[in-house]
This record gives structure tokens, C-alpha cells and sequence, in this order.
């Protein structure tokens, strides 16, 4: 049965909604973290297309091990002005407006949807939204894309679903999925707030421990066992001196969410580490 059955249909969102109450996911992510579930790994990556290469050759315990394998090496941009992706994933770039509704694959999320603190979200008003939405075939590990220090990390919880774009068709899955998100006081991109949004029923995330400060680059944590979805949001200020690379413009909707945005715009790929945009020098 493929996951498209219970997102495309009222018998298979009915019984999406009575696997999750009894629990029966939970099985299924211990399972994914035994020895046997090893067999599934070869299969997955043929279908996925996964280059192993950056990896190295070694032997996988689980699915759970392997999904959460870490690369030998991860090159990033070096100067401190220019913005990196945080991690592997198809990028969307958003202006920030308080009537801001971001188009995710047919459902519209609000500020307030992922982020229900008032006080933070005001902090971004008028700047810059960009949304990171990862693959199967994505590095799962995701990094600090500047210097800085970090607030506490809110975990809400939430029904995971899929973000694969039959899910985003039927539910607002950001919105009813778990997430977790901080406010990063950053060297120098000013204040940011990121959300990781976990997908499927056996979605989560792994947090760096004791990360008080970071390093542009370091790792800051890992999604578990599933597709999953990183948001970022930049200041009025920084939006304002932040030159887009060319390609990255691509993604840029501009206006007020799907009412007034660029119709021409649409995802692009990028690589964690990789150059989005650079700082401009204030006047």
C-alpha cells in the first residue's frame, strides 16, 4: 500500500487517523532501528538515487542507523556575509507580511501556524521567510548557517504526516505535524528563528547537545527516518541588505503570500553549505 492511499481518499485518511490513535507507528519506528530492518537499505537508495559516494563504505546496523548516516567531509561558504543552506533540500523564498500566507502545494500556512509566540514572530515582520523542504534522497543532517548563540529550542507537539505533495494537497501538514523551533542570536545575520517540521509517523529530530553557541557550519542536529521540512526566518533589516544569488532568485515569491507572489517562481535546489545570497555593506 502506498502512502498516496491515505492522503487521496476519505477510507485512507480515516484509517491514517485510527493507526495513529492506537499507536500503531511506534512498532514500526522500532523496527526501523533493528538489525533486520537492514535488508530495506539497498532498495531504498536504487529507488532513491542516492549517491553513496560522500559516505564512504561501512556497514549499516538498521534503516534507522543508515537513514541517519553522516558525510566524511561537508565543504560550506567561509565568508561570514554570505548566507548558507542549512542543509540538502528544494528552497522557497517568501517576503514576510502580516498577512503573509505561504503556498505550500495547495495549503497556506500563517507565521502564527508554526510559531505561536506572538513576541517572536513580530520580530520578523516585513523580512524574509525561506522554506528548505527535504527529499528522500537528501543529506538528513542539517547545520548553523552563521555564528551566534541559541535560545531554548520549543518542541510542539503535532500528527505527523507526510511532505510528500499528495499530503500537502489534503492537510495543512506543517501545521499539524511536530515541530521545534529557536531563536538564534546570529554574528551576522542579526536575529533568526528556524522551525524543523518532522514528516510521516515516525518523523523526529536529534538536537547537537549543549549547543549554547555554535559555529557557522557545525552541525545543529538530524531528522529521524523521514522526509522532512526546515523554515528559516531573516529580519526586515537583513532582508534589506541581503543580495539573492541569481539562482536562488528563482524562489523568490514576491508579494503578500499566494494572493500577489510571483507565479513564475518555483523551488530550487541547493546543497547544504551552499551560498544563497551576501550581505550587503550598509550605507
Amino acid at each position: 500500500m502506498k502512502a498516496d492511499f491515505f492522503y487521496s481518499s476519505a477510507a485512507g485518511r480515516g484509517i491514517f487517523r485510527v493507526l495513529q490513535a492506537v499507536g500503531v507507528f511506534k512498532p514500526v519506528a522500532w523496527y526501523l532501528h533493528t538489525r533486520v530492518s537492514a535488508h530495506l537499505i539497498p532498495g531504498y537508495i536504487k529507488k532513491n538515487k542516492i549517491n553513496m559516494r560522500p559516505y564512504g563504505i561501512r556497514d549499516y546496523d538498521s534503516f534507522a542507523d543508515f537513514f541517519g548516516r553522516k558525510r566524511e567531509y561537508l565543504d560550506f561558504e567561509i565568508e561570514p556575509d554570505v548566507l548558507i543552506a542549512p542543509c540538502d533540500s528544494l528552497l522557497s523564498v517568501y517576503d514576510i507580511s502580516p498577512d503573509l500566507e505561504i503556498p505550500m502545494k495547495g495549503s497556506l500556512y500563517t507565521l502564527p501556524d508554526l510559531i505561536p509566540d506572538k513576541e517572536v514572530t513580530e520580530k520578523f515582520r516585513d523580512g524574509l521567510c525561506l522554506v528548505f523542504r527535504l527529499e528522500a534522497s537528501d543529506y538528513h543532517h542539517f547545520c548553523f548557517f552563521d555564528s551566534g548563540t541559541m535560545g531554548k529550542v520549543s518542541f510542539i507537539e503535532g500528527q505527523l504526516h507526510s511532505v510528500q505533495p499528495i499530503a500537502l494537497r489534503q492537510f495543512p501538514v506543517f501545521r499539524l505535524n511536530r515541530r521545534w523551533w529557536s531563536v538564534l542570536e546570529t554574528k551576522h545575520f542579526g536575529t533568526a528563528a528556524q522551525i524543523e517540521i518532522g514528516a510521516m509517523a515516525v518523523g523526529g529530530v536529534t538536537f547537537a547537545e549543549g549547543k549554547e553557541t555554535f559555529n557557522r557550519g557545525e552541525e545543529m542536529g538530524n531528522f529521524e527516518l523521514a522526509g522532512s521540512t526546515i523554515v528559516l526566518l531573516l529580519t526586515a533589516d537583513v532582508k534589506k541588505r541581503l543580495e539573492l544569488d541569481r539562482k536562488i532568485k528563482q524562489a523568490y515569491y514576491r508579494g503578500n503570500g499566494s494572493h500577489t507572489c510571483d507565479s513564475d517562481a518555483e523551488e530550487v535546489r541547493v546543497t547544504i553549505g551552499s551560498a544563497l545570497g551576501c550581505l550587503k555593506n550598509e550605507d
